[in-house]
């Protein structure tokens, strides 16, 4: 039967107990630390990615950070990144080797630690990325638009006007991560099962991003709040759906918002970000092996 399928699929997908605390423990030291010895004054530290949204999977072996200033501009990422991604990675290399951190802002529960194993280290257009005890790290700075003036408004009208409105995304990490994490336990488990699938069970590229998945399985269960399976069965059906036309309005108005693309998915954060592009960026290889997923659970 499909639903024992389901079950076991969703057994081997969770992360064992032992696993998500090890991961949640070099998050809260991280965070500890960025707090009391990031170069730039910082106002709240957001974990985005599966583990802030609730989704980890037995194969999630990551950490996603956005570190959220009111420190940094608004506007011209582009510019003014690079040079806090590069400071971030000096001050991320001394706690790492054990030297003292430059800072006068010194937080006793981190005073005098290390921290642990930090290596690989790696710069993006957005994030710096770094290993740390064993987990791959992006850390995102982005302006705080959460407690600006201005407000998600005011970001709204800047990617409206920005040829590169992407660079605004992980500006709404805070709303992604209250989006996702609100689902009910049995549609954000759908999602792991789902996610680990893809981490684990497919060779094809490109696959699509854990957010896209996310979103599917979201307006999959709208659609049909039975159980797992037809939560399943309906998300395989809205990927093989062309045109496709997916929004929330429980941030913004979708309706004032429009995308040339075929297949749309709004971000509930963000009305500008096209998830179904900035997920994947060829269709053709999910859609051909999403039956033999189907196939797999064994879901009418």
């Amino acid at each position: 039967m499909a639903s024992g399928t389901v079950k076991a699929s969703l057994s081997e997908a969770r992360p064992p107990q032992h696993s998500l605390e090890n991961h949640r423990r070099v998050v809260n030291f991280l965070v500890r630390y960025l707090h009391s010895h990031c170069p730039f004054l910082v106002s709240e530290i957001v974990e985005s990615g599966s583990l802030g949204q609730g989704t980890t999977t037995s194969a999630d072996a990551d950490i996603d950070l956005v570190v959220m200033s009111l420190d940094v501009p608004k506007i011209d990422n582009a510019r003014w990144l690079p040079e806090k991604l590069e400071k971030l990675k000096q001050e991320l290399a001394r706690g790492s080797s054990g030297q003292p951190p430059h800072v006068s802002n010194m937080s006793n529960s981190v005073l005098g630690e290390a921290i642990p194993g930090c290596s690989n280290w790696k710069q993006t257009r957005f994030a710096l990325q770094f290993n740390c005890g064993g987990y791959d790290v992006d850390l995102l700075p982005t302006y705080d638009w959460s407690i600006s003036p201005g407000g998600y408004k005011e970001l709204y009208k800047l990617c409206l006007q920005e040829t590169n409105p992407e660079w605004y995304t992980r500006g709404t990490a805070k709303l992604q991560v209250a989006f996702v994490s609100e689902q009910p336990n049995e549609v954000r488990d759908v999602i792991r099962i789902v996610k680990h699938w893809v981490k684990k069970k497919v060779c094809w590229s490109p696959k699509p991003s854990s957010y896209l998945i996310t979103l599917l399985v979201i307006k999959a269960a709208e659609n049909r709040r039975y159980d797992q399976v037809g939560i399943l069965s309906e998300f395989c059906n809205l990927v093989h759906k062309n045109p496709l036309n997916i929004s929330w309005s429980v941030n913004y108005d979708a309706k004032l918002y429009k995308h040339k693309e075929s297949r749309v998915i709004m971000d509930p954060a963000n009305p500008m970000n096209n998830v179904a592009v900035s997920g994947l960026k060829d269709w053709g290889p999910f859609v051909s092996n999403i039956e033999a997923f189907r196939r797999m659970l064994g879901i009418p």
